[in-house]
């Protein structure tokens, strides 16, 4: 008997299988699974990759004793359908459990009480408390949250562009780079852009790669940028820890901007440390589809 986990992604999904004792048996990487925005027919191929991943191991789909699969959009009640239907319909007709992806990552990420802080596109702290419920700050979206992501980023990036054209900011190399990345010379084009229909918030996030070489530049107005950042992840802990009466425990600290911009991790978790004395700030101590395997066999291992 074996358990399986998904972390279904917009770019990848990642497979994980365990056996009874919790031992990773095997693991790969399929394609999309994003519920907010793929096509059915790329979901479709990719839970058919996954399943017959899984039709391969010892004792095909009969031998598994659970799946669980995190994702983003599952609380969506009709992407929940569509994925239940066609995970069904792939021929995978054992125990299933569709869970959204910050709860398979907070899994995989600590043990006991803690908490991950997400840092990607957007932004989000979720955790668990000593006795095993779960809590949450941020994460409502970029129209109205998000501080600290991809998108944050991006977007104060093109604020640091116009606040220096006005002379209301310090003078920004962010400017070339903007210009150069959206081929254009002047502002006008770029608000031309920003607000043209095409134009959202993946597309503002992929401008937060724009922020490393400013850093390393020197440039002030980077730097104000990453200190914002910073911020705004700690506060998202901060509360957290409060919100859930947390004495101790520990954070990992996850997503894209942790990984690429050091001085941003660095900030954050200067601010943790100093606010939260008794707080661990650590990575991630498995992976997301680690995790969702691991919900697997304590949701389905004692029902079996």
């Amino acid at each position: 008997m074996y358990y399986c986990g998904w972390d279904g992604g917009g770019t990848k999904t990642g497979v994980c299988a365990l056996d009874e004792a919790g031992h990773v048996i095997a693991e790969t990487v399929c394609g999309p699974l994003n519920l907010n925005g793929a096509a059915a027919q790329t979901v479709s191929r990719t839970v058919e990759d996954c399943v017959r991943f899984m039709a391969g191991l010892p004792g095909g789909l009969a031998a598994c004793g659970g799946l669980v699969v995190g994702a983003a959009g599952v609380s969506n009640r009709a992407a929940r359908e569509m994925l239940e239907d066609t995970i069904k319909n792939s021929g995978y007709a054992g125990p299933l459990r569709l869970l959204g992806d910050q709860e398979i990552a907070l899994e995989g990420a600590v043990e006991g009480p803690g908490a991950i802080l997400i840092a990607g596109t957007g932004s989000v702290c979720y955790g668990r408390d000593a006795q095993g419920s779960n809590f949450r700050t941020g994460g409502y979206g970029y129209l109205i949250d998000d501080g600290g992501s991809g998108y944050a980023i991006g977007r104060d990036i093109l604020m640091a562009v116009v606040r220096a054209f006005d002379g209301r900011g310090p003078e920004t190399c962010l400017t070339e780079g903007v210009f150069k990345r959206l081929d254009i010379s002047e502002i006008g084009p770029m608000i031309t852009w920003l607000y043209a229909p095409a134009t959202g918030k993946k597309e503002i996030a992929a401008l937060s790669d724009l922020l490393l070489p400013a850093l390393e530049a020197g440039d002030a107005a980077a730097r104000q940028i990453a200190e914002r950042a910073a911020e705004e992840l700690s506060c998202l802990v901060i509360a957290a820890w409060k919100k859930a009466g947390m004495a101790r425990g520990e954070v990992a600290l996850t997503g894209s901007i942790f990984k690429y911009y050091p001085l941003i991790r660095g900030l954050t978790q200067e601010r943790l440390e100093q606010a939260l004395p008794d707080i661990r700030i650590t990575e991630p101590r498995r992976s997301p589809a680690q995790g969702a395997a691991q919900l697997s066999r304590l949701l389905f291992y004692s029902a079996s």
